[in-house]
């Protein structure tokens, strides 16, 4: 709606909109588990490496805007890497066990996507590592945040046996420098949340710190494999390293979730689900995606902590309340 209301008043981004919401409606089609990444310009000098749609989608318009679409190119990575077991990701065995992990117990349509469909994503990405052109440039963008942090290292080990210069680019920390003052102050819990009109402002710092070192990389690529070999399913960052937890780390703050809820409207009626999630996503200091949550708060029911109303298939769908 809001692309909508900017080309009306817009004559030249008219033109655009066609392939706007073709592109959106490729991306509501393709469930984003199985979404295979796109082939690249052998004559690209920059491969920006994201994380999540949300990310590649602002980046890939801020580029457009910049005037650098034949020489920029966007590699998007889907995986949740914050959630879900890691062990021998690089093996098939361990992509088995982490897909039917996210089947038996995310909440979001995954069980659609078979082994096959994923087996096929990693075999492309790994096929596009290897195609990024010799003279680019490789630019991966991870904030502090558990999901962007063990993909980034993840990237790195991918990436293991290029010789191009890498680049780690923090955005979230760049607009916390350009963008906050003491009067008005922004903190992006994932560098998807950062709008595109501040991608084009801060576009130009992207290689001014210089590619990372060797040394550097080996380190990362180090730190994925001990990642790689835990059967851990949640990940937290805490400032300064990845930190595997149990699985029932936020089940606590759940539960305070829902009692502050019920507090605030002075009953103990059930209450939407979504509107739990939408308020323990509002106020947390971690990113974990609605899914994770919603998978938590289904065992909290299990255990006999929450009392259902409804069916779970999803987390409209179903109310809670403490018992």
């Amino acid at each position: 709606m809001l692309q909508l209301d900017l080309d009306e008043t817009n004559n030249d981004a008219k033109a655009d909109v066609y392939e706007s919401l073709k592109e959106l409606y490729n991306e509501l089609l393709v469930p984003k588990s199985i979404r295979l990444p796109c082939e690249l310009d052998t004559a690209a000098t920059t491969i920006h490496i994201v994380f999540g749609d949300s990310m590649a989608g602002g980046l890939k318009l801020a580029i457009k805007q910049q005037g650098y679409t034949d020489t920029n190119k966007v590699i998007s990575l889907h995986d949740r890497f914050s959630m879900g077991p890691l062990w021998q990701l690089d093996k098939e065995a361990g992509r088995l066990n982490r897909s039917q992990w996210f089947r038996d117990n995310i909440n979001d349509g995954y069980d659609d996507v078979d082994n096959d469909g994923a087996e096929s994503y990693y075999r492309i990405l790994t096929e596009q590592m290897a195609g990024i052109p010799d003279q680019a440039s490789i630019v991966i963008w991870s904030g502090n945040n558990a999901y962007e942090q063990v993909g980034l290292r993840y990237a790195v080990y991918l990436l293991r046996n290029r010789r191009n210069g890498l680049f780690v680019f923090n955005a979230g920390e760049v607009c916390n420098r350009r963008f906050n003052h003491s009067n008005r102050s922004i903190d992006y819990s994932h560098t998807g949340e950062i709008p595109h009109e501040k991608l084009q402002v801060i576009f130009g710092e992207i290689e001014e710190g210089g590619p990372i070192a060797y040394e550097t990389r080996h380190i990362l690529e180090r730190e994925w494999l001990a990642l790689a070999q835990h059967h851990d399913v949640l990940r937290i960052w805490n400032g300064e390293q990845i930190l595997n937890v149990d699985e029932n780390y936020f089940d606590s703050y759940l539960l305070e979730t829902v009692e502050k809820l019920h507090n605030e409207r002075s009953n103990q009626d059930f209450i939407k689900a979504a509107r739990i999630i939408g308020e323990a996503l509002g106020y947390c200091d971690q990113y974990i995606g609605d899914s994770y949550f919603e998978y938590r708060l289904r065992n909290l029911i299990y255990k006999g902590e929450l009392e259902i109303k409804g069916v779970p298939r999803a987390m409209r769908y179903y109310s809670v309340r403490r018992k």
